[in-house]
């Protein structure tokens, strides 16, 4: 048994330094080189159910956009909306596609979209989330990337209230640390950067090569997998930026999250398989993806294996033993609290932002990371099938964010 724990442990061990090296490669100088200097046009894509109290503040940030008014529309997508989204949404310019058929998830509405928009004449597709914020400069940013000859991008997701609680704090430091170690490691490291949510931009003849064949409540980590087999690179546009409204409850932050851990395992069940073998036929992108699906998992397991080996020393009588693996657990979460509220000071202080408006997920991001082991564990076992719906309700313009 003390060789099994070894091994295993010893695996997570080299799984965390795989993404503590790749890390480092954020500090080093990306070069960028233009291959066109065309000016995109875009499709604005906002799948939206029941987003009146947010959804004018988005659009308004759209017409903002410091970029050629003829090359860009923004589309509202209302879905089992009982509310007044769509007319909300008409008032304040946007254009309307409204869905014919029963939609049950985000993946499903940008199906039904892109099949709708298949004979239009845009050149790429952006994709927001109805509580969105853009920033002015988001298109411009995103077009330097297409012209780069990226099919598919991500860009910064940052947030719109990180000082409301530590939740909110936490989500914001959560996507600080995928933005700066994952993606834009990612970037320099001219690899593939993650799709994580909202914010981000697709090619529209990567749409009518590849379709949008997603079918988990996850569609962008199932859409980060889908390129990855394909050898699509995607880019991490870290000047386009998003801000996002995050969850101030937990009861509701923890059903958000366990649909994304359900949507990982379930992504790692769909495309484990064909990422190894793409990876044996020496695809890095889509090792890197594997490994990415994995992190849930390798979390459980970095948690229970240690419990386990606890309780069999306790039941074969070694109190010594016990003692030490107490006392070397406590050093260790002492060390990795202090480590992280050191880490997470350094990065705000990267991004050039106020402490005063992030102490909140400096300080509660550990406890934030620790409450995803008992979702990892539960999803691990039991999937989430149903999507439910974020209640989002802080209605500030970008004006108010950037001040």
């Amino acid at each position: 048994m003390n060789i099994v724990y070894n091994v295993v442990m010893i695996l997570c061990l080299l799984f965390s330094i795989y993404f503590v090296i790749t890390s480092l490669f954020t500090f080093k100088k990306r070069k960028k080189k233009l291959i066109s200097n065309k000016k995109h046009k875009f499709a604005i894509l906002i799948p939206c159910r029941n987003e009146e109290e947010v959804i004018s503040s988005l659009i308004e940030s759209i017409n903002k956009l410091d970029y050629p008014k003829s090359l860009f529309d923004c589309y509202a997508i209302p879905n089992n909306c009982t509310d007044n989204t769509k007319e909300i949404a008409l008032k304040k310019g946007a254009k309307i596609i409204e869905i014919d058929k029963p939609v049950k998830s985000k993946g499903e509405v940008l199906k039904y979209t892109f099949d709708y928009l298949q004979n239009s004449d845009y050149d790429a597709y952006v994709i927001f989330d109805a509580d969105n914020i853009v920033h002015q400069n988001f298109l411009k940013a995103m077009n330097d990337i297409l012209n780069e000859g990226y099919l598919v991008a991500q860009g910064f997701r940052d947030a719109k209230n990180p000082s409301d609680n530590y939740l909110t704090g936490s989500y914001a430091m959560f996507y600080y640390l995928q933005n700066i170690f994952y993606n834009q490691a990612r970037m320099v490291l001219k690899k593939s950067s993650a799709i994580n949510g909202t914010g981000f931009c697709i090619k529209k003849e990567v749409i009518d090569e590849y379709g949008f064949p997603v079918r988990t409540l996850t569609e962008d980590s199932e859409f980060t997998g889908i390129c990855a087999l394909n050898n699509i690179k995607i880019a991490f546009a870290k000047d386009a930026i998003t801000y996002d409204e995050h969850p101030t409850s937990f009861k509701v932050s923890w059903k958000q999250r366990k649909r994304w851990s359900s949507g990982c395992f379930e992504c790692l069940k769909r495309f484990g398989t064909s990422l190894t073998k793409s990876f044996w036929k020496g695809s890095f992108l889509s090792f890197d993806c594997l490994l990415y699906y994995l992190a849930p998992l390798v979390q459980v397991i970095s948690f229970i294996l240690p419990l386990l080996m606890a309780v069999f020393k306790f039941m074969k009588g070694l109190a010594m033993n016990m003692l030490i693996i107490d006392l070397s657990s406590f050093y260790f979460f002492v060390l990795f609290y202090l480590g992280s509220i050191i880490l997470n000071i350094f990065v705000i202080k990267l991004l050039h932002k106020k402490i005063k408006d992030h102490y909140k997920g400096i300080f509660g991001f550990s406890l934030f990371i620790f409450t995803w082991i008992p979702i990892n564990i539960i999803c691990l076992f039991k999937k989430t099938k149903k999507w439910e719906q974020v209640r989002h309700n802080r209605n500030v313009s970008i004006e108010n964010i950037l001040n």
